[in-house]
This record gives C-alpha cells, structure tokens and sequence, in this order.
C-alpha cells in the first residue's frame, strides 16, 4: 500500500488538542485513534471535534471519550475491489487494518472517484459575486442579486421569474397557486424524481401516474386521455434527462379539458421543443438548481410564467403569502420558499456561463454517442427531430436480457474504476407512497428502469474524460459478458 498516514495516528491518551494538530497535519480530515499496542480503537473528524465543543467539552478533553468507536474499515486481507466497494455516500473515509487491527492505509472517496457523475462548475464570478454579498452584508432574501437572477433568468425565458428555496418548493408554489388542492388529481409521468409526484400530495391532490414515450422516456400523450376523470385539473410533463416532451398533443389535450400544464423542467434548462423553451410552453414552467443541475446556486429554484397575475400570486406565497403594499399583513397562508442573496449571486454567475455550459454538454453528447455508438448492447439516448435535448446526464440502456440483469454490477465495476454513474429512477408507483394504485401497468417504466444506467456528465468535462469513462465502460461491459 505504501501511504504514509503516521501523521493521521494518535494515541488514546490524546486531548482533542491533540486531535486538532493531527487533522491539520494528515489527510483527509481524519484521525484515527491507536492503542498502546497501536491496534485501531477510534476514529475522529472535525465535525466530531466541533460537536464535542459545542457540548462542553474542552480543547484539553480525552479524545476517547469523543470518538466513534463504531467505525467500518477495510482489511490488507481484502481485494482492493472489496476494500472499495465498503466506500458509500455516508462511508468516506476508510481505514485499511491488517490483520492484527492496526491501521496501515487510508482510502477515500474522493480518490476513489476521479470521475463523479455529476458536479458544479464553480470557476466564473461565483466567489467574486458571494464576497459581495458578504461585505455588503444583504445574505438573506432581500439582496439586489435576488431580482438580478430573476430579470436575467426572465430574460432569457422571456417570460416573468421567481426565485425559490428549491426546485421543489417552485413545483409545490405552482400548484398551489393554480388552486390545486384536496380531491384533485394530477397526471404525471410514473418515471422521474419523487419530487415531482410528492408536491401533488403536498397540495392534498394524488398523483395519477402515466407511463412514459419508449424513445424519450417522457410522458406519453397517447396515454393521456384515458386517465382524465372530473377530478383531474392538471398536467405536469417533465422533460427527463433533458429531452423534451411531445408538447402540443400535451396542450390540445390540456385545453380540450380545461387542464393546467405545470412544466417540470429541473433537468432541462435550455431545451428546445420545436424551437421553444420548455418551461414556456405550458402555464406555468420549475426549474432546480441543485449541484448537479445545469445551472447551480446550491439549493434553489425558480418559476417561469407569462401570466402576471399568476407570477405575483406566485411571488406572495412564496413569501409567507404577504401583501406587497401593506407590511406584515397577510393575504395568504404563504410560505417561506424564498432565496438567499448568496443563493442568487452564485445563481448570476451561473447565468453567464450558461451558453458555454449548453454547447460543453453537446460536445459531451456527441462524443458518448461516438464512441458507443458500436456496442450491441448499448441503446443510446434518443433525439426526436423536433427537439433540442441538453443531455442533462448522458443516459443508455443495457438493452440485451443478459446483461441488463447486471447493471448494478456494471455500477459497482465502473466505481471500481474511478468512474461514478448511477442506475435511472425507480418506477414511481413501486415506491412505498404510492401504492394506491396497484391495478394498473407501466411497461416502459419498468423496463426503462431495470436497464438504465447515467454516465459522468458535467459542464467542464473534457471529451478526454469522456474517452476515459468509455474505455473503462466497454472495458467492465466486455468483462460482464
């Protein structure tokens, strides 16, 4: 193994002064807690140092009484691929002991996974613009770089805007502001985040689930109109993975019944239907800005509509349903879905590189498809002639029976390479809140689901990085064979 850790060693007899010294000289934020006879007996992080502190410890404290003594490890008697496969979202840090308990090594999960599937790029006016912020002292709600991210995102939608906490919180404003509430239904596609079937039971509406297009994986209108009852009062299209939904039939059928249509647009900011945006084509269009989305302020979201009286219904509920005009009087039972100053000066500086963002994941886009355009065992992602997909995450089916079985083996082999990717999402009606309905089938959904696997995607990804993820993924494929 090789790696020196001694500096991430202390002793049991150690003060968490000691533990403090430790952590600034090692690596990876850790320290690992020895006995005399230097077997492994706990396991110490600056989150644990500040917690104890904060509990009264002191700086003069024993280390022992503060450490996790429950701590997961690796073993010198395991394979590297087994010492690797112990890593998890919550596991970061793991000791390596051998075979008398003492620590010999140390892996993490940043080393492990050289190319993460998804993360931000943070690299323009990001830091320059938050220091602002920070110096000028407006951090909360109230700051000019809030209604600057809206007239620039407005302005790029050409429509009216309002930031939000989340993407969710803007799907949850929308409906909420549409009227949905107890007794209604909501149609939504059966494959896509949770999110988007949680805010219909956060309004006291359900969900009525649809199954999704074989080529797009988006909601398929043919479906539509069966599932339309007296109750139903909108539609919510959500153009997965970047790819729009078929978006007339969705609004003739919408019309025809008197329906709203709440665009899901999360993963899909600067897509194109037929030559328009999505989010701009319904009543009314929700974007996230989460880390891994295109554009990122952390948290955050925004709403999208052409209808003035809807964004300012929209904008007071978003603000603890507060009248603009009369200062802490309430007009409606509102929420606090408001973004922070900061959230919207990272939000601006993301806006300035978002035209460069977009044509970076075409060139991503191109080059997956090159390169795996030869595999029988690939389907790639479709595109129909009437859209412009963002490729929000370059997303292919394991498309022959024996292979698609082993997709979460594929995703177990690929970390083992340094590559993270991620199975598609799960079928929404399988999900443990949504088994009200049990009658019906998702075909699609499922099949989808079972044979889908995302590949690294990210706004400052080079085309060598894509070589990189399909040399190892033909590599473990061929192995899997």
């Amino acid at each position: 193994m090789g790696r020196d850790i001694s500096r991430n060693i202390i002793g049991d007899f150690a003060s968490l002064r000691d533990v403090m010294l430790a952590l600034n000289k090692g690596i990876y934020g850790v320290v690992l807690v020895v006995r005399s006879d230097g077997v492994m007996c706990g396991i110490l992080t600056d989150g644990d140092v500040r917690r104890a502190l904060l509990n009264g410890a002191t700086l003069d404290s024993p280390a022992s009484e503060h450490m996790n003594t429950n701590f997961v490890f690796g073993s010198t008697s395991n394979s590297h691929e087994e010492n690797i496969n112990l890593l998890s979202d919550k596991i970061r840090h793991l000791p390596i002991l051998d075979t008398d308990g003492r620590p010999v090594d140390l892996i993490s999960w940043a080393e492990i996974w050289q190319v993460p599937v998804s993360v931000p790029y943070l690299g323009g006016n990001e830091l320059k613009y938050v220091s602002d912020c920070i110096d000028s002292g407006w951090v909360s709600s109230q700051g000019h770089y809030v209604k600057r991210f809206e007239k620039m995102f407005g302005d790029y939608c050409s429509a009216f805007a309002v930031t939000t906490s989340s993407g969710t919180a803007a799907l949850h404003l929308a409906l909420v502001a549409l009227g949905i509430g107890a007794g209604d239904e909501v149609i939504v596609p059966d494959i896509t985040f949770a999110a988007s079937a949680n805010v219909v039971v956060h309004c006291g509406a359900t969900p009525i689930f649809v199954d999704v297009s074989k080529k797009t994986w988006t909601m398929n209108p043919m479906l539509l109109e069966e599932l339309i009852t007296e109750r139903t009062r909108a539609i919510m299209p959500v153009h997965l993975y970047g790819h729009p939904c078929d978006m007339d039939p969705i609004i003739r059928i919408a019309r025809k019944n008197s329906l709203f249509v709440v665009e899901d647009c999360a993963e899909a900011l600067g897509a194109r239907y037929k030559s328009r945006l999505v989010g701009t084509i319904g009543d009314v269009g929700c974007f996230s800005f989460f880390a891994n989305k295109v554009i990122t302020t952390g948290e955050g979201g925004m709403v999208v509509t052409r209808n003035k009286e809807l964004m300012e219904k929209i904008s007071m509920l978003r603000d603890h349903g507060m009248s603009r005009q009369r200062k802490y009087w309430h007009e409606l039972a509102g929420f606090n879905y408001r973004m922070t100053n900061i959230q919207a000066a990272i939000g601006v500086a993301q806006m300035e590189n978002l035209d460069r963002f977009l044509e970076n994941r075409k060139v991503l886009a191109k080059e997956y498809t090159t390169q795996l355009s030869n595999m029988e065992e690939v389907t790639l992602p479709y595109e129909e002639n009437w859209a412009e997909s963002i490729c929000w995450l370059y997303s292919i089916l394991i498309d022959k029976p024996k292979v698609a079985a082993l997709v979460e083996k594929l995703i177990k082999e690929m970390k083992v390479e340094g590559i993270e990717t991620r199975p598609l999402f799960y079928p929404l009606h399988q999900q443990p809140p949504y088994f009200f309905d049990r009658s019906r089938s998702f075909p699609v959904s499922e099949w989808l689901s079972k044979k889908g696997i995302s590949l690294p995607t990210s706004n400052d990804m080079t085309v060598e990085d894509v070589g990189r993820v399909c040399r190892a993924f033909k590599s473990v494929l061929e192995n899997l064979r």
